[in-house]
């Protein structure tokens, strides 16, 4: 199956407004990996991104790092051609050891050889560096046929410890109400043909996408409940 070239990624490192049917995943999701950005990378870190897309993180990692070495690559080029290095997510044709901080984001589950990820960025990463992974739990399917695994918290700690990593990091991205809410906001998406209707329907239906944002997200804080989430998020440390 050949890939689609200059293909759409995310752009920024901002939660949508609450006026987005994907609020409730980015709320957790980039709160929490802004926290580990900022637990985890360093002034100098020089860091590896593996499927960077159109790097929506740049910025954010560049300010940490004092702008050094940032390199990202992808299985095709991105919309904003920022990929460094085309290539395999499972086959980098860089050098062992000489990174500090290897991310890969949203990946893992389009890559159908997934354990060979684990072990590229076990060899990219410097003795002693930080490889950053997430992963949807519940999620729709996206960008198909590319979309072959979810994995749960156990799934994540055999891949980093059967690679050599020790885990210093896990959090899931919401519990069940936030998994329910955002699951709800999906399945009511409908993808009418007719651009009147479709601008009707959403219009009539903001009212209760505003009160999905605000309601499950103070449910899931009030009835905690790890079973369910929306999304994993791990640091491993190479030995």
């Amino acid at each position: 199956m050949s890939r689609e070239e200059n293909v759409h990624r995310q752009t920024g490192f901002k939660i949508p407004s609450k006026r987005s049917r994907e609020y409730i995943l980015f709320h957790y999701y980039f709160t929490d990996l802004k926290n580990v950005f900022n637990s985890y990378i360093r002034e100098g870190d020089s860091v590896f991104d593996i499927g960077c897309g159109n790097k929506p993180y740049e910025e954010y990692i560049r300010k940490l790092t004092n702008g050094s070495k940032y390199v990202g690559c992808d299985i095709v080029q991105s919309s904003e051609q920022k990929v460094d290095i085309v290539c395999e997510a499972t086959n980098i044709p860089e050098q062992s050891e000489i990174y500090d901080i290897v991310l890969c984001t949203q990946v893992i589950e389009h890559v159908f050889e997934h354990p060979k990820i684990f072990k590229e960025a076990y060899r990219l990463l410097k003795p002693g560096g930080f490889f950053i992974v997430s992963c949807p739990m519940i999620y729709q399917l996206h960008e198909e046929p590319y979309d072959f695994y979810r994995f749960t918290r156990y799934g994540f700690r055999e891949l980093l410890s059967g690679t050599g990593f020790t885990v210093k990091y896990e959090k899931n991205n919401g519990g069940q109400w936030a998994a329910f809410g955002q699951m709800f906001l999906h399945i009511a998406s409908v993808n009418l043909k007719n651009k009147l209707l479709r601008k009707t329907f959403n219009l009539a239906f903001l009212p209760i996408v505003l009160f999905c944002n605000l309601f499950f997200p103070w449910l899931d804080k009030k009835v905690k409940d790890a079973n369910y989430t929306l999304n994993y998020l791990f640091v491993g440390q190479k030995s």
